[in-house]
This record gives structure tokens, sequence and C-alpha cells, in this order.
């Protein structure tokens, strides 16, 4: 009866450490993760067929071609295949009011000097005893060789005027001429002059009153001629006066030495030419 309680014991012993052995296990297979099974393999791109070449266009009989229409406001991409209209021709440029401008024609006159041309010319002058003084000249030119001058001014000898010939050597626009002139002044009158209002008077000096009276002149002159083809003219002189008339001047009181009459006979008596004028030339 012993031996069989013991047997009944390692029985259950054994049993409970059966149960203890498989209640471990499955706690330790409930830890464990469990594995994801691999992902599917992807499907391979889809391979686009390739175009079939388009067949080229037919052109339309020349009859039957039309032009294109016109591009509409739709989104559409246009047809490049059918032909643009040709372009326009420029337009004509406007007509301007009163008709339209005739050409130029070409100008056929033959060409003749400047001084044919241009036959009338205004100077003004400055000089020493030139034809107008300080004055005008007017100048006709009668032939490209041949110049009169006509000249009024005012002078050391009065009020004065003059007439000269010039004899032009070239037709050029630059010319030296050779010339002979007359002048004729009014005179000045009564003048006195007092060695006290000069500091460089000589002592022996003493007052003297002269009267200038009406003076003839005749003048040589060489110079040159200017005329731009714009109308601007020059003309310069140079030569000699020659007085006619040696009764011009009268020593009405005083004495004069011997400075004071040269200087009187070079201011009186005429003497060297030198002039330059200026002015224009009209067509």
């Amino acid at each position: 009866m012993l031996w069989n309680g013991n047997m009944h014991l390692e029985r259950r012993l054994a049993a409970c450490l059966c149960s203890a052995l498989v209640c471990l296990v499955a706690s330790r297979a409930d830890a464990q993760p469990q594995s994801l099974p691999p992902p599917a393999p992807l499907p391979p791109p889809a391979v686009a067929p390739s175009p079939q070449p388009l067949p080229p266009p037919q052109p339309l009989p020349a009859a039957e071609a039309q032009p294109a229409p016109a591009p509409s406001e739709t989104l559409e991409a246009p047809d490049l295949d059918t032909p643009l209209p040709p372009p326009r021709p420029p337009s004509a440029p406007p007509v301007p009011r009163g008709g339209p401008t005739p050409p130029n024609e070409a100008d056929t006159r033959p060409l003749v000097p400047i001084r044919a041309q241009r036959r009338l010319a205004l100077t003004g002058e400055l000089g020493w005893n030139g034809l107008a003084g300080f004055g005008a000249i007017l100048t006709y030119n009668a032939h490209p060789h041949v110049a009169f001058d006509l000249a009024g001014g005012f002078s050391l000898l009065g009020w004065k005027t003059g007439v000269r010939g010039r004899y032009n050597i070239l037709k050029s626009n630059m010319t030296p001429f050779v010339g002979i002139g007359f002048n004729a002044t009014s005179g000045l009158g009564e003048f006195t002059s007092d060695p006290k209002d000069d500091p460089h008077a000589d002592a022996d000096a003493v007052p003297f009153t002269l009267d200038v009276k009406a003076s003839y002149l005749v003048q040589y002159t060489v110079g040159f001629d200017f005329l731009h083809k714009r109308g601007f003219n020059m003309v310069g002189a140079l030569g000699y006066a020659h007085l006619l008339n040696d009764n011009n001047l009268v020593l009405v009181d005083g004495k004069l030495t011997r400075d004071e009459k040269r200087a009187v006979d070079v201011i009186f008596k005429g003497g060297l030419v030198i002039s330059l004028a200026a002015g224009y030339a009209f067509e």
C-alpha cells in the first residue's frame, strides 16, 4: 500500500512538471516577433509602342490652292503644312499736300566766273587815304576782269567821295588787281592848335590856326579782291594818293615848327594809301 501511494505521488509530480514545461514553451513562442513575408516584386514598366511615320502630304494643284484661313483665337496649334500667304507689298509714302514733289533737276547751266554771278557788292572801308576813308563802297563788277567802285565817307580832310576803276587779273575767287581812282573832299575849315595842350611840344612852339579847304586827289593802287561763292567780299588796297591842288591848306595865324609842318603835310597833303573793306556781294 505504501508503494502504491508513492507511485501516485511521482505521477502527479511528473504531470505537474510537464504542464509547467509546456506553459513555458508556449510563453516563449508568443514573446518572439513573427517575421513578415517578403514584398511582392513590382511589375516591369510598360513600353510605349514606337510611332509609325506619317506619309508625306500631297501638294495641292495650283488651281485648287486656297489662301490659308485666318488664325483662330483658340489654343489649337496652327497647321504647319498649310502654305503661308505672300507678304504684303510696302505701302507707298504719303503724298504731301499740293501734289508730289518734282525730282531735283540737274543744273546744266554753264559755269561762269564768280563776278559774273555776283555783280553788285556793298562793303565798308576803313583806311588811311582810302577811297572812302571811313565809310561805304558800292562795287559793280561790269566784267570778271573789270570793276567800278563808288565810295562815300569821312576823313581828316572832311567829307569824302571817290570813284575808282579796277582791273582784276584773274577770274577766280581771289584775284590781284590794279586800280586808279579820284577823290574829292569838303574840307574842315579853320581850326586852332595850342602847344600848351601838348606836353611833348617843342619849347619854341606857338599856337597856330589852319584853314583846311577842299582837296582833290588821284590815287594809284594795287591790291586783292576775294569773293566767296556765298557772297562774302573782301578788298584790300595799297598805293599812293597825289594831291592835285596845293592850296588846300592855308596858315591863317601863328607859325609852324619843322616837325609840325612835316606832320601837317602827312595828314593833309596826300601820300600813302592803305585800306581794307569787307561786305557782301549780291547775285
